[in-house]
């Protein structure tokens, strides 16, 4: 796979990340998966689905899906929102590396689904 295409899925991934708890603030902040209706995860997929317009709808829709349901497999509901604080705690600096040396599990569930 095209080093480039993956970087550039990760860094989407990691923006749907910085948006995802944004969006979830109306009613409260999520404490699991499935709070809310499973609002995060509904949250995730669109707002990944956004970031990747330039994929097919269903392309996307299916990409976004696998890396959430990736992430869900690989951690807890703890520790994706302490990849949010992170991202939050260094918006202005972030990167994908900085981000593959920290949560590694996102990076692999990037990449297996690309």
């Amino acid at each position: 796979m095209d080093k480039n295409f993956l970087n550039r899925n990760l860094f989407t991934v990691i923006l749907v990340c910085a948006l995802l708890f944004s969006g979830c603030a109306n009613d409260g902040v999520p404490e699991t998966w499935e709070d809310q209706d499973g609002l995060v995860v509904r949250n995730f997929v669109e707002a990944c689905q956004e970031s990747n317009s330039d994929m097919s709808t269903f392309k996307a829709r299916s990409y976004c899906e696998c890396v959430i349901n990736g992430v869900k497999e690989a951690v807890t509901f703890e520790k994706f929102k302490e990849l949010d604080d992170f991202i939050r705690k260094h918006r202005d600096d972030l990167n994908s590396k900085m981000i593959s040396e920290n949560y590694g599990w996102l990076n692999d569930s990037s990449e297996a689904c690309s």
